[in-house]
């Protein structure tokens, strides 16, 4: 009766793990943020594939500023990321445009 529990338990695990698995298009989207000084478009993909050492790196500061994108997560976060790594720091740099490009 145990095994046959467990059996069932493992197979179902596995199904569960394989219907959310990340694949390599997962990161590719685009958002945008409302914000008082002019709509923020982020692209994710452009953000993974050029500039962010690993997913950890901008998805722990996430957390600590509270799970959600907000003012104080991109203008301390992201904004001393984009200092170091020759990002747009102006405000018009980030708000207001239609897409950001990364180079």
């Amino acid at each position: 009766m145990h095994r046959k529990a467990l059996l069932i338990s493992l197979v179902l695990v596995f199904l569960f793990c394989s219907a959310f698995k990340l694949d390599k298009s997962s990161h590719k989207f685009t958002k945008e943020y409302q914000a008082t000084s002019g709509v923020v478009t982020f692209d994710h993909e452009a953000h993974t594939m050029n500039r962010a050492k690993d997913c950890n790196h901008c998805h722990s500061a996430l957390k600590i500023f509270g799970g959600e994108v907000s003012k104080l997560l991109a203008h301390n976060y992201c904004k001393a990321c984009h200092e170091t790594n020759n990002g747009p720091t102006e405000c018009n740099g980030c708000h207001g445009r239609k897409k950001v490009v990364m180079k």
